[in-house]
């Protein structure tokens, strides 16, 4: 019953599946060249500057990238799904060691603390919100760490950085800067978090908004597409239907002035036929009318209670007891075609009987200072929330195939709107479902002023 939806969820998935899988390649692209530039720093530290280093420690975390990178390299070749947290942790993890390189390499005073920065531009780029600022938030608090923490070589309660007696002989713009690096390092990863969300955000709604459109489109394609396949029915039957129908008429006309009373069964036979001729007709209006084209169908005015009373008559006797009609609306007298709006109806009544034939459908039609409603309500097994957000879109049906189009709900939504009104849809699994037909009393009330439905 659900396929449809299931599809689409599974493509869903596999599109967020795929994108995941790029965007960690590339994180292990950028942490291969990470290792590889800290390698050669510090091998040019160790043989040419001279600089006495916790090399013992230092390569230790460079060995632990290396493997850590192995290991994400083999997860992503044997094609392991990757999810959002590992991903999240890989960038969590490699703050932690570019924090501890940092520490054993001169601390707040080591100008590679700018990479801090990349890390934190690349999460809010592949990361969702959420994680991106958990991510900010982490590496400011490492690299606040790491004016506190004691650097190698010196005692435990002495923070790394120069003694205050020796800031005292600094110039101010050199003391600005020692003692505003952290504050300045916090602004910059907030607003690079924030805006890069920002455009990320618009970005997403940009695409989002050109899938609508191209769905609209391809939508709107089949619409013209069943509407050139009706019209062109409608114009192939219409002389053969035109034909008969004044063939049997000339019969009858014939056969009455012949005394046709002594041939009762050719005369029941031409009526048959002129009443097929009629169905065939009517059928095509259908067809017609659920491409979307209503045919220059005039206004009339009708009541509800008319209206309903004929939709009632035309069921099964067998349902006709299962239908509840409740009008709250009193003597109000509606002007539209008649024929679509019974059409949408009894669409509606239909679906309901059908999610279950054995429970009773209610029927309520009350109103507002504005607008008209026309309820339809079933005790059937309900729709899945996919299911219902997706029930007004032309073409979409959980019915077996040969059994609807999956028209009928969007052709009503379509219709209300042209009347300043709109659909709504209740469902639940379990507790059956309520469709609301709303119509804008202005333009549907017989006594109302003449409006353009187009």
């Amino acid at each position: 019953m659900h396929t449809a939806v299931q599809n689409n969820n599974l493509s869903e998935e596999a599109k967020n599946t795929a994108s995941a899988r790029i965007a960690f390649a590339w994180l292990l692209h950028l942490r291969w060249g990470a290792v590889a530039a800290q390698v050669l720093l510090v091998l040019i530290t160790l043989f040419f500057l001279e600089i006495s280093l916790p090399y013992g420690i230092i390569f230790g975390i460079l060995a632990f990238e290396i493997i850590s990178n192995f290991l994400f390299a083999f997860l992503q070749k044997k094609e392991t799904a990757i999810a959002a947290r590992l991903f999240a942790l890989v960038m969590f993890l490699d703050i932690a060691l570019l924090t501890g390189l940092i520490y054993y390499s001169g601390g707040p005073m080591n100008p590679f603390t700018f990479l801090y920065l990349v890390h934190i531009t690349l999460g809010a780029i592949l990361m969702p919100p959420g994680w991106s600022w958990s991510l900010a938030f982490f590496t400011t608090g490492c690299y606040a760490a790491l004016f506190m923490l004691p650097t190698e070589g010196r005692s435990l309660n002495q923070p790394c950085h120069p003694d205050p007696a020796i800031i005292d002989t600094l110039s101010d713009p050199l003391k600005i800067h020692l003692q505003g690096m952290w504050v300045a390092f916090a602004v910059t990863a907030f607003f690079i978090v924030f805006f890069v969300s920002r455009i990320q955000l618009a970005l997403a709604r940009h695409q989002k908004t050109l899938t609508d459109l191209q769905d609209e489109k391809a939508k709107s394609e089949r619409m013209a597409s069943l509407a050139t396949l009706a019209a062109g029915a409608a114009h192939e039957f219409s002389t053969p239907l035109s034909t008969i129908a004044v063939a049997a008429g000339e019969m009858l006309h014939t056969l009455k002035n012949n005394n046709g009373a002594d041939s009762p069964e050719l005369l029941d036979d031409i009526n048959l036929i002129r009443a097929q001729v009629a169905r065939c007709k009517d059928i095509l209006f259908h067809l017609a009318a659920d491409a979307g084209d209503q045919m220059g169908e005039p206004f009339t005015d009708f009541a509800l209670d008319e209206l309903m009373e004929n939709l009632l008559q035309a069921l099964p006797d067998s349902l006709k007891n299962q239908v509840h009609y409740n009008n709250r609306t009193g003597d109000l007298l509606v002007r539209m075609p008649l024929r679509t709006l019974r059409r949408i109806i009894r669409g509606l009544i239909k679906n309901a009987l059908d999610a279950d034939p054995n429970s009773p459908v209610l029927v309520e039609c009350r109103l507002d200072a504005t607008r008209l409603y026309i309820e339809i309500t079933d005790k059937g097994s309900g729709m899945v929330p996919e299911v219902a957000a997706r029930a007004t879109e032309p073409f979409f049906t959980t019915k077996e195939p040969g059994n609807g189009l999956g028209l009928g709900l969007f052709l009503a939504k379509s219709t209300a709107e042209r009347f300043g009104g709109g659909l709504t849809l209740i469902s639940a699994p379990g507790t059956g479902s309520k469709v609301t037909l709303f119509l804008a009393l202005q333009q549907i009330k017989a006594d109302a002023p003449e409006v353009f439905h187009g």
